[in-house]
């Protein structure tokens, strides 16, 4: 357990960069976690029932063997045999699990093991003369694996029954090159079930800014053999630094939404011990994979997250196409940005129209443009920050972006918009963390990352010119703006991108926000196209088993 001295250091660590309502929120939170058992009812709802599993043992998808690759070195002989279990309990039986133990020492490990060979052939058991660290112990496991698709596993953590059959079936179906799966946390006593991590589909941008992707991760044997598995030197961060070298090779990347794989708290471990190095070790791996992508990047650690800063083009042009309902107004917007960004190559089209009259306008605008990049902004906007163009140019200037927005708040610094999740049940899209304080962070913190949204805000976008293609005139609000950027993923295949680096004060309040304002000829239009509850990649929920 951390001592007192760590627990406040992160506490005040944690009120600096959250705020103190956010603070107490989230400790209410944990504490409701813990003592009134949240965590463990949504587990439960969410665990396949009986029937299910065996339905599952009954009828197992034809994907041949899969490796569980288990790096071991000291492990509590009674973590370690919860692994075991919940590895014996897989309802999809063409498994092996290979256990690498590093010349550990601790009384009890090496039996255990040894217990579970001899119980199960399929427990593959395996001592090496020396302890190589994570990444060597994990590379020899990977080495000794037999099946065409390897699962990484750490010593201490619990996979659920279903885990596997739940991988096999996606194999079968999509013979994808990297697999993961939703995960929790347990306590470290293994009572509790806590903070359920609901990812999306692979989002790249969110993988560069952090390791989101982490267990259960299954990975085709030769694109593992392709990147050399794990490095040394890249401890505490060593699955981010293989996932993005993966990721490099393959496009068949694909999210399972199912809780099957909870990692234990445990106190002593790296994450918990040394934050800084992790940090330090991603950063490398980030840099590193940002130079094979042809793109000159600084990666530090700034408040326990990974910041970059990419070099951009030098010469790049921007227009900003500034609309507001009097010339007066766009101009003073525009005046804003020119003081308050001070960036040397922008120029202004001060667009005077009505919500009616909006995309028309913009449209016009565009086409008649010759600058290297487009800005969308409402002439209300107030407040932005030194490097606001640069830090949107960062992701924008990237082939595979369709627009970046930035995160506007009101003038009590509330977030308004921060990106837009496809929402249903009757509301098109939702703005991501709408009323929360700018720096609180949200779910996992990711309002204080760099990540994909499905859709981005007409108030403030930027967009290469060469990407930009006509918004539906045949819209009035925010939901033109969805409805481009979700064209744009369907038939191009480009990301949006969120920026926290990049803030703004909307002054005028949610103008042409949608969510539960949106105008019924626009959510009728929209719900024609995409129905009444379209999935959303960049936002995802877990689903309980069926």
């Amino acid at each position: 357990m951390p001592g007192p001295a760590q627990l406040r250091d992160f506490l005040r660590a944690y009120l600096r960069d959250h705020g103190l309502r956010y603070t107490l929120r989230r400790s209410a939170e944990k504490a409701a976690q813990r003592l009134l058992g949240l965590g463990d009812r949504v587990w439960r709802r969410r665990f396949p029932s009986p029937e299910e599993l065996e339905e599952q043992r009954k009828k197992p998808p034809a994907a041949g063997l899969i490796s569980v690759a288990v790096p071991v070195y000291n492990t509590d002989p009674a973590m370690l045999s919860a692994l075991l279990e919940s590895l014996s309990a897989q309802t999809y039986p063409d498994w092996e699990a290979v256990l690498y133990d590093g010349a550990g020492t601790r009384p009890g490990t090496a039996e255990t093991l040894a217990a579970a060979a001899a119980r199960d052939p399929r427990f593959r058991v395996f001592r090496g003369e020396e302890n190589l660290g994570i990444a060597g112990n994990t590379n020899e496991a990977f080495r000794r694996c037999r099946g065409e698709y390897v699962a990484l596993c750490d010593h201490d953590d619990l996979l659920r029954p279903d885990a596997l059959w739940r991988t096999a079936e996606a194999i079968v179906r999509e013979r994808p090159g990297m697999i993961y799966s939703d995960e929790d946390r347990i306590t470290e006593n293994g009572r509790h079930h806590m903070d359920p991590h609901d990812k999306p589909d692979y989002c790249p941008v969110n993988l560069i800014a952090a390791n989101y992707i982490c267990h259960l991760t299954v990975i085709r044997r030769d694109l593992l053999e392709e990147t050399g598995g794990l490095r040394a030197g890249f401890e505490g961060s060593q699955d981010h630094d293989l996932f993005l070298r993966a990721a490099e090779r393959t496009d068949r990347i694909i999210h399972l939404p199912y809780t099957l794989y909870s990692w234990r708290e445990v106190f002593s471990s790296m994450s918990h011990r040394n934050l800084q190095a992790c940090l330090e070790s991603g950063c490398r791996a980030v840099e590193e994979h940002e130079r094979r992508a042809g793109y000159v990047t600084e990666a530090v650690p700034v408040n326990r997250e990974i910041r970059l800063w990419t070099e951009t083009p030098r010469d790049a042009t921007v227009e900003a196409l500034v609309f507001g309902e009097s010339e007066e107004e766009c101009r003073a917007g525009w005046q804003e940005l020119d003081f308050r960004t001070a960036y040397a190559r922008l120029t202004a089209a001060l667009l005077v129209t009505d919500a009616e009259g909006l995309y028309a306008a913009l449209n016009e605008a565009a086409a008649g443009s010759s600058a290297d990049y487009l800005l969308l902004m409402d002439a209300s906007l107030r407040g932005m920050n030194r490097h606001f163009i640069r830090e949107l140019m960062m992701y924008a200037q990237r082939p595979e972006t369709a627009a970046v927005t930035p995160v506007l708040t009101d003038r009590r610094l509330h977030i308004t918009h921060g990106g837009f999740y496809l929402d249903g049940g009757g509301t098109p899209v939702r703005c991501d963390n709408e009323g929360l304080f700018v720096t609180a962070g949200g779910d996992h913190d990711a309002m204080n990352r760099v990540h994909n949204v499905s859709a981005v805000s007409v108030c403030c976008a930027l967009i290469r010119r060469e990407a930009f293609r006509p918004l539906d005139e045949g819209y009035r609000g925010g939901l033109g703006m969805a409805d481009w950027c979700l064209r744009q993923r369907r038939e191009k295949g480009l990301f949006c991108v969120f920026t926290p680096h990049a803030s703004a004060v909307l002054a005028r309040g949610p103008l042409l926000l949608s969510g539960g304002r949106a105008d019924p000829a626009d959510k009728a239009r929209f719900q024609a196209v995409y129905g009444p509850e379209p999935p959303d990649p960049c936002h995802r929920k877990s689903v309980s088993a069926v």
